[in-house]
């Protein structure tokens, strides 16, 4: 059971008063992991607040921040709501058109920044935006006479001065005061900023602690998603609450070697890490001799019959036994060995590849939520964990299923409202309820399910509707394809557009001996063109007549963030991406041959 608390600030407190841990947060320096116990973190956090304050950043004004998951992000984040102060938080990966009109239009009075290459390239923004307070996470950037280290000295300073001053500043804090903007990235136009309150995130976070049991120092979490979104961020939250173990991975490039030195029991991740853990583990299996290939083969088609929900026959647990014993142990070794929950969200998950993973003993939740709900709606839980839903909603969230499909949410965890944007605001809400924008269903047991994004449907010449994101992502789910987007809106038939999986795809020509200089001639390939003509086919299978792909056409290099056709969530900006490729779309429906579905 939680405290009662109603504010972060309390959450904090309760942190240091109860969860007394030696190694509350953790992050490699150089070769070895260094550690900040809770006192340690109270301290830091107390004095970067009475810095900031030194500074003159007081109650309500906004403070951002961008840089790199560390505890120093932690600790500024909790030090800026500790000031009093509103936090807004970046992507290390938004635009520097996007990070000016954050900085404009929050009217931030500082920025924290993690490195000094991001510094440089966010220079003219910080600059446009007439943020003067600059600070460095480590050390100094640009021409700032600020860092980390310096602000607590100076905090400590003001410390040693008037002793009652951090507990007057902090002490302001209401439920209902803003404690965070988050600008979600949006497909189109310019981000909008999420008003979350203390009493959002809190309500978010004790929820989730009615659900999920976490032990005081035994647990240990590795965190490598980005903290400035929001899932990350509340479950962040959990943890400090919780006084559970956080250690902070060095990078992507990384996480396989920091699984293994922190052997995590908690995780939270996006479903694109497991499928491409399971991609080079498959990528593996294919060089190993033919008895230990075929047993591995074997394990998985056992894993794939697993029941997450326990209804699995005594038959099956002979099988599973031996399965457990020849391949899932080592694919546990490969997460540390600990493992005991896996919480996906961000994107939807493969209902087959999360049963494989929770048969090996590692548990996939697909949970499901948005910024604006702070962000929690519904998540699975180890003892009702559901393949294919996204869970039973979460304690005081209410949910309902409008007229046309559009999943509908109230509760204490929806937002204030979009900063400085009251149009867009009264756009989300319908009679007291916050629209999702996602269409779904509730199963008759209580789970929810998404079936895709309202906005995104694709209306066939013909009148048929067709649903994109669940083609794009049966299309994805094949190794040869890195990214899918569907097109067709008001043209007589879906089309899509393939962005390869260029290690498998370069690796399936080196098995052919196919020869190629540039990425373009191995695109070309006759014997590419076909296996991409079996991945259409094979989802074409699946989908009813009106919706089946009629043209297709792969295309070298991906969808990034940098050349702003994902956004900084990995969502696609469709509009964008049918710009860049209008003219290959428009030669998908010239040719006179293809009749249009008969509707």
């Amino acid at each position: 059971m939680t405290a009662d608390i109603s504010t972060l600030i309390e959450l904090h407190d309760h942190t240091i008063k109860n969860c007394r841990n030696d190694k509350l947060l953790n992050a490699k320096r150089g070769d070895s992991w260094e550690s900040n116990s809770t006192d340690e973190f109270a301290e830091r956090v107390r004095t970067t607040a009475l810095g900031l304050y030194k500074l003159g950043i007081k109650n309500r004004d906004t403070v951002a921040y961008v840089g790199q998951s560390s505890p120093e992000w932690t600790i500024i984040d909790m030090a800026i709501l500790n000031c009093g102060a509103i936090g807004v938080p970046i992507y290390t990966t938004q635009s520097v058109n996007q990070v000016e009109y954050i900085l404009k239009n929050s009217e931030a009075k500082a920025i924290f920044i993690g490195s000094e290459e991001l510094c440089t390239r966010l220079k003219t923004a910080i600059e446009a935006a007439g943020v003067e307070i600059v600070i460095g996470f480590y050390e100094r950037v640009g021409d700032s006479p600020h860092n980390l280290a310096s602000l607590q000295k100076e905090g400590a300073a003001v410390d040693k001065e008037n002793p009652d001053l951090y507990q007057e500043i902090r002490s302001i804090a209401k439920p209902d005061d803003l404690a965070t903007i988050i600008y979600t990235s949006g497909t189109t136009g310019n981000p909008k900023g999420v008003m979350l309150t203390h009493s959002n995130l809190v309500s978010n976070v004790t929820a989730c602690l009615q659900i999920f049991d976490f032990y005081a120092q035994e647990d240990v979490t590795l965190t490598y998603l980005p903290p400035s979104h929001i899932f990350e961020r509340m479950i962040l939250y959990v943890y400090q609450y919780s006084g559970v173990q956080i250690w902070y991975a060095e990078s992507i490039e990384k996480l396989g070697d920091n699984l293994k030195e922190v052997r995590p029991m908690i995780m939270t991740t996006v479903p694109r890490m497991l499928e491409k853990v399971f991609e080079r583990v498959n990528a593996m299996v294919e060089t190993l001799p033919g008895p230990r290939k075929a047993i591995f083969k074997w394990a998985i088609k056992v894993a794939k019959q697993y029941d997450t929900e326990g209804n699995n026959n005594a038959v099956y647990k002979m099988k599973y036994k031996i399965a457990n014993a020849l391949v899932y142990k080592k694919l546990r070794a490969g997460f540390g060995g600990r493992i005991r929950m896996l919480v996906a969200g961000g994107a939807a998950l493969n209902p087959e590849l999360g049963t494989i993973f929770s048969a090996a003993g590692m548990p996939v939740l697909q949970g499901y939520g948005l910024t604006e709900t702070s962000p929690v709606i519904s998540v699975n839980r180890l003892d009702k964990n559901r393949m294919g839903s996204i869970g039973p909603i979460i304690p005081g969230v209410e949910v309902k299923i409008a007229d046309d499909g559009e999943i509908l949410v109230r509760g204490p965890n929806i937002m204030k409202g979009y900063y400085k944007n009251e149009e867009a605001t009264k756009e989300v809400f319908y009679d007291g309820w916050f629209r999702t924008g996602d269409i779904g269903y509730i199963d008759k047991d209580g789970f929810l399910y998404i079936t895709d994004r309202k906005k995104d449907f694709i209306k066939t010449s013909g009148g048929k509707y067709i649903a994109p994101q669940l083609i794009e992502q049966r299309l994805a789910r094949n190794k040869y394809v890195e990214q899918a987007v569907v097109v067709g809106d008001k043209r007589k038939f879906a089309s899509a557009l393939l962005f390869p999986g260029w290690e498998a795809l370069r690796a399936f020509a080196e098995g052919r001996n196919i020869t190629y200089t540039s990425d373009e001639e191995l695109l070309r390939n006759p014997e590419v063109r076909r296996l991409y003509d079996s991945v259409i086919d094979e989802v074409n299978k699946t989908l009813a007549q009106w919706e089946t792909i009629k043209k297709y056409e792969v295309i070298p290099g991906i969808l990034t963030v940098d050349n702003d056709q994902l956004t900084p969530t990995l969502k696609v900006r469709r509009r964008n991406i049918e710009q860049r490729y209008n003219d290959l779309i428009d030669e998908f429906y010239k040719e006179e041959h293809v009749e249009p579905i008969k509707e």
